[in-house]
């Protein structure tokens, strides 16, 4: 069955789930909710506000729990008439209200006013998120190649960039576009687990495996079910709290800590233990163990931050983000696209979010983001000045293999790199014995890694550097010797030297077995 269909049966089932429990909870109105714009207007909680709950009988004042619910709180399973909100500002009320419960749920909404400009931190967190969202869209261009050939990744990619947008609170405040995110999440990491469970050909022949794996998707699906329906209507959640009050914190417990994410992640972990330790990639597969166990604590870190809005909502997007094109770039072996900058930048979004979240100090924020550009750009310079132009050690070594004898070789060779260095005088010799390099240079001991040799070491004082061909056992297969009139070679030069010996050394030991088959013969 393909993920459409299973996507389909699964949403089948929510829906009804959620019209069951619509129906049984229509009448379940003894709660209260307090809503307020506190999280969309001022994110950071500047003003240090307060709500408080009290019962008012007879006098007697009652302090009501309050619990978080979208964008304020809510008291269930209340049985009072007469309550007293307070609003309290460090220590101090700030305001007051009589409310008197009839028939109907009380819904009170307090507009918040903030008492310090907000605008210049609103306009950061909003470009940062925008910027994000671009560099996500930059790296799908990259990719568009292979999404286009897996149209099964289209839908996820929609929901990747819906999950970005609804994260910024300063922007989507209303309690709409609230549930909207939580269901886009549901609905994302429903439909990544299904596709990941389709890919992971290792795992679907171990009946136990399977069996754990069915389980722990049952406890994450009735987390959603519940959890998400109780988002979408207030009436199911209180009447759950009133009727199933254990049943719905198990079920608070599963939405929490047995999510899609970790699932996967599980999934990833129990596959790269169920694939066979070749020798080639026995390293490799330690290190990927350890990474995808590390992924696991660090979205288990992400879920003691879920009452905790001013960091969940961004840890958890960057989280989905994340699984996201590790899913993705596992799945389509290209790897190799991705380079260090562009995960340094992933990192670099994720820390700005958090230091900005933490310090609220825009200009610092952003001389980070300066100073991290710079640095990496400085980076990117040297790593170009170290290294050589490919097209003239390619064009060398394709020349060298079109050769059909030594002496071809040694004349090409010659010709290549007066042409490229302008050198005075270049001359190759091939060593038949491994003792022979002591007939051009001085008897010592010779490092792996002294590949271009300087005048010190050359017998022939004639001749200024000296580079060294070696071929899997043999340190001495050839020698180039070359003369320069005593100018230094400039840190390029000798890089493109060593990078040459490396290349040609394979034809070298080809002209050297033919000599030496020649003297046998």
């Amino acid at each position: 069955m393909d993920i459409k269909k299973r996507m389909g049966i699964y949403t089948l089932i929510f829906l009804t789930i959620l019209s069951f429990l619509t129906y049984l909870s229509k009448d379940s109105d003894n709660y209260i909710k307090i809503s307020n714009n506190r999280e969309s207007i001022d994110f950071f909680n500047k003003n240090q506000e307060e709500i408080f709950l009290y019962k008012n009988e007879d006098k007697n004042l009652e302090k009501i729990k309050l619990d978080s619910y979208l964008d304020g709180y809510a008291s269930f399973n209340t049985k009072g008439k007469n309550y007293i909100l307070e609003v309290q500002e460090k220590k101090f009320l700030t305001e007051k209200y009589h409310l008197k419960k009839e028939k109907e749920p009380i819904e009170l909404f307090l507009n918040y006013l903030p008492k310090s400009n907000l605008r210049q931190n609103n306009i950061f967190l909003n470009s940062l998120t925008v910027i994000f969202l671009i560099y996500n869209f930059m790296l799908f261009y990259n990719f568009k190649k292979e999404i286009l050939s897996k149209k099964e990744l289209f839908f996820p990619i929609f929901f990747v960039c819906l999950k970005i947008i609804l994260t910024n609170t300063t922007v989507f405040s209303n309690i709409f576009l609230i549930r909207l995110n939580a269901l886009v999440s549901s609905i994302l990491g429903l439909y990544l687990l299904l596709y990941v469970k389709s890919i992971k050909d290792e795992l679907k022949d171990d009946f136990v495996l399977n069996i754990g794996l069915w389980i722990l998707f049952l406890m994450y699906y009735l987390g959603e079910v519940i959890v998400v329906s109780s988002i979408l209507n207030i009436k199911i959640l209180n009447y759950l709290v009133v009727n199933y009050l254990y049943f719905l914190k198990i079920v608070i417990f599963f939405y929490i800590w047995i999510d899609a994410l970790i699932i996967i992640l599980i999934m990833f972990f129990l596959s790269s233990l169920k694939i066979k330790k070749k020798q080639i990639i026995k390293e490799i597969e330690k290190k990927n163990l350890i990474m995808i166990g590390s992924f696991i604590v660090l979205s288990l870190i992400v879920e003691l931050f879920i009452n905790n809005s001013k960091y969940f909502y961004y840890l958890n997007m960057f989280e989905f983000v994340f699984i996201f094109w590790y899913i993705f770039l596992t799945n389509i072996n290209t790897i190799g696209k991705i380079d260090i900058l562009t995960l340094k930048i992933f990192q670099m979004f994720l820390h700005i979010y958090l230091f900005f979240i933490i310090t609220e100090n825009v200009w610092l924020s952003l001389g980070i983001i300066f100073s991290f550009l710079t640095l990496n750009m400085c980076t990117h310079f040297i790593k170009g000045t170290l290294r050589v132009d490919k097209y003239y050690i390619e064009n060398l070594v394709n020349r060298m293999y079109l050769t059909k004898n030594y002496k071809e070789f040694k004349e090409q060779l010659s010709k290549e790199l007066k042409k490229n260095l302008e050198l005075i005088d270049v001359e190759t010799k091939i060593l038949i014995k491994r003792e022979d390099y002591k007939k051009f240079l001085v008897d010592r001991n010779y490092d792996e890694s002294e590949i271009l040799l300087e005048k010190g070491d050359i017998l022939n004082k004639k001749y200024d550097y000296a580079v060294r061909l070696k071929y899997s056992k043999n340190p001495f297969l050839a020698l180039i010797l070359i003369e320069n009139k005593n100018i230094k070679l400039v840190y390029e030069e000798k890089r493109y030297l060593e990078e040459i010996s490396e290349k040609i050394s394979l034809v070298a030991s080809r002209y050297r077995i033919e000599k030496l088959q020649e003297e046998l013969n």
